[in-house]
């Protein structure tokens, strides 16, 4: 039998549910940006142009993909010439660039979402330029790379999680970020990344601080990408997600328990934030990086409980332990 105090909670939980539900709809257009984009993005298709040719018009970019990407010397030094050869004619490389070709045969879908995209964050920082984009192949190098105006894919990292070469190159847990869908999401990642800092946005290094810079910029990529899937935007798979929405108490209460959430300790916070088959502290069932969702969580009660906070207000907010409280988290 059910009883009457069972009821009463069950009652008060869904009317809980249908509030939070209703102010998500009161504020839909909180995050609108009004227009249409300046400017459309046109991928330039530099795996294609040096595949072919062995150099690029443009030299800025030949540059950085020569003595940064690739680190094989200056254009047109006997060491780059040498690498050029090499990369143009042997047989595994050629092999890769036929298989990049046929993934990424037509970019128009990715133009548009990075046209859109950087439309949105123009609108909210107009201070942040919007890059020029390339894609590159690199032989399973840095998967997005930027420098000033520049951003771009290595895409023979994003040839999908079966890839052949990535079983024996890769752990799943790094592989399963290695497909084409999240190709967009990454570009856009990444230049945000570059432009807002951790130096910039985190007044210190405990592990709160990177938890939140984390949902910070998880939180600002729904922004700006409100269409694309937090599978894509997060890196997680549908079941870690499902695992951290289920696991949210739990992961909480071993944060407060360890006294973890103020320690500076580089060796304590890369174990809750860096890539890892599951996140140390927790059980092993779990995501690695599982405390960044922690940190986007609290983000999002902190928009929630404060509707008069802009996006820059939330982004330029340095101070972690603020958005903590002001976020009333207590899951």
């Amino acid at each position: 039998m059910v009883s009457l105090s069972s009821i009463k909670s069950i009652t008060m939980k869904r009317l809980i549910g249908l509030c939070s539900l209703f102010l998500l709809s009161c504020t839909g257009g909180r995050y609108d940006v009004p227009g249409k984009p300046e400017q459309n993005i046109t991928i330039q298709r530099f795996d294609q142009t040096f595949y072919k040719t062995g150099s690029c018009s443009d030299s800025a970019f030949l540059d950085l993909y020569a003595n940064q990407i690739m680190e094989v010397g200056e254009p047109g030094s006997t060491m780059f010439k040498h690498f050029e050869q090499i990369f143009r004619n042997d047989a595994s490389v050629r092999e890769l660039y036929s298989d990049c070709q046929e993934r990424f045969s037509d970019v128009s879908d990715i133009e548009t979402e990075l046209t859109w995209a950087f439309h949105r964050l123009k609108y909210f920082f107009p201070n942040i330029p919007i890059p020029k984009v390339y894609m590159h192949i690199a032989g399973y190098g840095e998967s997005i790379v930027s420098a000033p105006g520049i951003l771009s894919a290595d895409i023979d990292k994003y040839l999908g999680t079966d890839y052949d070469v990535y079983k024996s190159l890769y752990s799943p847990y790094q592989a399963q970020k290695m497909y084409p869908e999240k190709l967009a999401a990454d570009y856009v990642t990444g230049w945000v990344r570059s432009e807002l800092t951790e130096d910039k946005l985190m007044d210190q290094h405990q592990l709160l601080d990177y938890m939140i810079y984390e949902g910070k910029i998880l939180f600002f990529m729904k922004v700006l990408i409100p269409e694309e899937s937090m599978e894509n935007l997060s890196g997680f798979t549908t079941a870690q997600l499902d695992w951290c929405t289920q696991n949210e108490h739990n992961t909480w209460e071993t944060l407060l328990r360890l006294k973890h959430l103020y320690n500076t300790d580089a060796s304590i916070v890369s174990k809750y934030i860096q890539e890892a088959p599951y996140t140390a502290f927790f059980p092993t069932d779990s995501p690695g990086r599982a405390a960044i969702w922690t940190g986007y969580r609290m983000v999002d009660a902190y928009m929630e409980n404060n509707p008069h906070v802009s996006i820059q207000d939330l982004l330029l907010k340095t101070n972690a332990q603020a958005v903590l409280t002001g976020a009333r988290y207590n899951p």
